[in-house]
């Protein structure tokens, strides 16, 4: 497909991807550092089986309205999804390509991991400086370890979420958890085994995670949400179908508006500087 459209991006690397979330950030990052000579202002990171609910449009009007913020979840790590006994602070772990300027507090300041749903939204503001400032290749391995499982919902999130001084990063290293309510819809359900259940409108789910099949094209087409998981063709393919035509009439759900995401401690922030009134010290999370 990339021989034929522009804006369809191949990698040539190929990535070993498991269950236990290995090889998502190396292939997530390459990608990000591939279209960074082009124009957008957000992307979104997405995993298999997720489904986009909005327009083009609707998502143009939202990336605007989030100007440089990015969405994710709060949340603290488990300690068993890292190696918890590594140097955590920046300058243990080298994480700068340059120390030079930046302050001793963050250098030395141990960063908290932190996680939520890889998928995310980020600012084009936030991965450029990544990219420039920091030795991704580093910090991408120390996560990406083989000895430990789930290892995929915690780099972005942690970069983010402590303060390094960072363009487009969130500066009030908040500390209080916080549902990401606008990246993706998900029917949790974590009782019982996988597959025939009957809390899930299909009946059926993946991974404590109910499989999202025609019957919860209500559902897909209220939420204010941009990403739905998990949608499955080989379970159901009528729900793709359905999305597509409701894309196509611009009939999804309604766009988020400046009130709704002013739940998002990092919007609020963004507010805040741009009228002047921002306080570090006084920021409510």
């Amino acid at each position: 497909m990339s021989d034929c459209f522009d804006n369809v991006i191949v990698l040539e690397k190929e990535y070993n991807l498991n269950s236990g979330g290995h090889g998502q950030d190396p292939a997530h990052f390459d990608c990000l550092e591939t279209i960074l000579e082009r124009k957008w202002d957000h992307a979104i990171i997405l995993q298999n089986f997720d489904l986009v609910i909005k327009t083009p449009y609707q998502l143009s009007d939202l990336s605007e309205l989030l100007n440089y913020t990015s969405i994710m979840g709060f949340d603290f790590g488990f300690s068993y999804r890292y190696n918890a006994k590594a140097d955590w602070t920046p300058a243990g772990m080298k994480l700068f390509k340059n120390e030079t300027g930046v302050p001793d507090k963050i250098l030395h300041t141990k960063m908290r991991v932190r996680k939520s749903l890889n998928e995310v939204i980020v600012s084009k503001i936030f991965v450029k400086s990544m990219f420039e400032k920091l030795n991704m290749d580093r910090i991408i391995k120390v996560f990406d370890d083989n000895d430990y499982y789930g290892v995929d919902e915690m780099l972005v999130q942690t970069l983010y979420e402590n303060y390094l001084g960072l363009d487009g990063q969130m500066e009030s290293n908040c500390t209080r958890n916080h549902d990401d309510i606008l990246t993706r819809l998900t029917h949790w359900d974590f009782s019982g085994p996988n597959g025939f259940d009957k809390e899930c409108l299909s009946k059926w789910k993946r991974h404590g995670i109910c499989i999202m099949g025609v019957e919860y094209l209500n559902e897909l087409f209220k939420s204010s949400k941009a990403t739905a998981n998990k949608v499955m063709s080989t379970f159901d393919f009528g729900t793709i179908a359905c999305m597509r035509e409701m894309i196509k009439r611009n009939t999804t759900g309604e766009t988020p508006n400046t009130v709704w995401l002013t739940s998002f401690p990092q919007f609020r922030e963004m507010q805040k500087k741009a009228n002047g009134t921002y306080d570090r010290n006084t920021f409510d999370c």
